[in-house]
């Protein structure tokens, strides 16, 4: 399956986090101030891609074999730009986004609207060094270990008959929908752990660390 890894200028991720990501990828690329994150955890990216008003000279300087593409429309997240130069390069299966939560609601917010936006052309995968979350329809699997919590929002409308299994708490063809029901806090029982949606979408989010 091929992977790759966008990091973005939020919170910096942890070294374990950052190779976790990395061991399984083919291409890495920072999103602008994301390479000052990299620069900081020693790991050189493939390309700088963004509008470059946050990465400073002295990365630019060290990583100074890396390509720097320059787009400053003003239309596009310096995250979305990244995500399309990574999409032009190949077809990637699965794209993780590290670095997507940055303190600022409308930032989180952003990256869960580019789940939705791209969920036709990859899988977008947000992570950090607590939670991990993806958009999920059809069936999802969740190859957790027991005690894991996990979440689950309805994006974009309801989400009908919602059935989980080997998770504690139980629906069956269940309605979900914002504003109205969630699933909040539930927690995996036995490997694997899955999701079945018949009509819409979740947020699926889970708890890697607490």
């Amino acid at each position: 399956m091929a992977h790759a890894v966008i990091l973005a200028n939020g919170f910096p991720p942890s070294r374990e986090t950052v190779a976790r990501a990395l061991v399984r990828s083919s291409l890495f690329v920072c999103s602008d101030g994301g390479a000052n994150i990299a620069r900081d955890l020693g790991v050189t990216p493939h390309a700088i891609v963004g509008d470059l008003d946050s990465v400073t000279t002295e990365t630019l300087a060290h990583f100074h074999d890396v390509p720097v593409v320059r787009d400053v429309d003003t239309e596009r997240t310096d995250t979305e730009k990244a995500l399309e130069w990574v999409l032009a390069r190949d077809t990637f299966e699965v794209v993780t986004l590290l670095g997507a939560s940055a303190g600022r609601l409308d930032h989180v917010l952003g990256h869960v609207s580019l789940l939705r936006r791209y969920q036709q052309r990859t899988q977008l995968i947000m992570e950090d060094d607590v939670e991990r979350a993806w958009l999920a329809s059809g069936t999802a699997a969740i190859e957790e270990r027991p005690g894991t919590v996990v979440s689950f929002f309805a994006v974009g409308g309801p989400a009908e008959g919602v059935t989980t299994d080997n998770l504690q708490y139980r629906l069956r063809d269940s309605r979900l929908e914002m504003g109205s029901q969630d699933s909040i806090s539930n927690v995996v029982v036995a490997n694997p752990a899955s999701i079945r949606i018949a009509h819409g979408e979740l947020l699926v989010i889970v708890v890697l660390k607490t």
